[in-house]
């Protein structure tokens, strides 16, 4: 699926964004829910440009409980992660203070919220790669499969046999 641009994903996933936030602004959690639906429209728009519709069909396709489980134990890890800074208050101070500021008097992010954009990056990069990496056949199995197939259609094979016989 070429056609998913890099633009188009990250265009959907900021108007996904900000429908959740502005839909639920009177809640607590609703920017939580915003970067969840970023981070979900950015993680399967990318997957799907990758894979497209092998994803979810196909031979070495993941079933659709184990994506849902991935994905919602990466979004569980995103919250928890990004919503550590607002609970840690004995942090150490060169994690607090900021990193850079510029000459009008702004100041840059601290080292404790580069850190956790660097989580979120590796959230979100695992679980790509977890999505797009085809599952594991087991060549076992397949033999069994194949062994299977065979003998299921007894007419073919007996058609196979006649036409082997000599005359």
């Amino acid at each position: 699926m070429r056609y998913l641009r890099h633009e188009y994903i990250l265009f959907a996933a900021t108007l996904a964004a900000a429908s959740a936030f502005f839909s639920l602004r009177s809640f607590p959690f609703a920017i939580d829910l915003a970067l969840c639906a970023f981070f979900t429209v950015v993680v399967f728009g990318y997957a799907l440009r990758k894979r497209g519709r092998r994803l979810f069909s196909g031979d070495d396709a993941r079933s659709i409980t184990e994506i849902i489980f991935a994905h919602t134990v990466c979004l569980t890890a995103m919250v928890m992660v990004l919503r550590t800074g607002m609970f840690a208050s004995t942090l150490p101070d060169w994690l607090i203070l900021p990193v850079i500021a510029d000459s009008y008097g702004r100041i840059g992010p601290s080292a404790f919220q580069m850190l956790q954009g660097l989580g979120v990056f590796v959230l979100g990069y695992i679980e790509f790669r977890v999505l797009i990496y085809p599952k594991k056949k087991d060549p076992e199995k397949e033999e069994k499969k194949a062994h299977a197939a065979r003998w299921r259609n007894a007419e073919l094979e007996a058609e196979r046999m006649n036409t082997l016989r000599l005359p």
